[in-house]
């Protein structure tokens, strides 16, 4: 049995969190609305920290086709053991004061979870304006006035 996993001491709380708006403005984020995250932080024998975090929240953003506001859920786990030349560490604590910057470190991984493109709604045949959806259309179509070069470029592969 490893007594360096000793476990020394232990912080198991659950916290109301509220990410300031500073963090996305500059994002795709319209809102973070604030949510309750689990924390748990257990410190060892070697004296290093183990962090462990959960928390299911959503962000507010934007459809990517019809840019109405949807909600978008997803769910938070973070598992880190920060040691002496851990870049949490690094960043996130202030050794004079003892103290963790958990908001810094939620947000480092809410930022990976921002998707790329996020749509809810199902448009299938509905264009808006005279706009048509491209790249998602389950047939081929051909412009008219290429079709006698596709006759004339299968006619030769037969």
């Amino acid at each position: 049995m490893d007594l360096n996993k000793l476990i020394i001491n232990e912080m198991d709380t659950k916290i109301k969190v509220d990410i300031p708006e500073s963090y996305y403005q500059k994002t795709d984020i319209i809102s973070l609305p604030p949510f309750e995250m689990h924390l748990k932080i257990t410190k060892d024998n070697n004296q290093d920290f183990h962090l462990d975090i959960k928390a299911s929240l959503k962000m507010i953003l934007k459809d990517a086709l019809t840019l109405e506001e949807v909600e978008y859920p997803f769910t938070l786990n973070i598992e880190e053991k920060i040691t002496d030349d851990n870049e949490i560490l690094e960043n996130f604590m202030e050794k004079k004061q003892n103290t963790l910057d958990i908001i810094g470190v939620l947000w480092e991984n809410i930022v990976l979870e921002i998707p790329i493109s996020y749509r809810k709604s199902k448009l299938e045949n509905e264009y808006h304006d005279g706009w048509e959806l491209v790249g998602e259309s389950k047939e081929e179509k051909i412009d008219p006035r290429l079709a006698p070069l596709l006759e004339l470029y299968n006619d030769e592969k037969e």
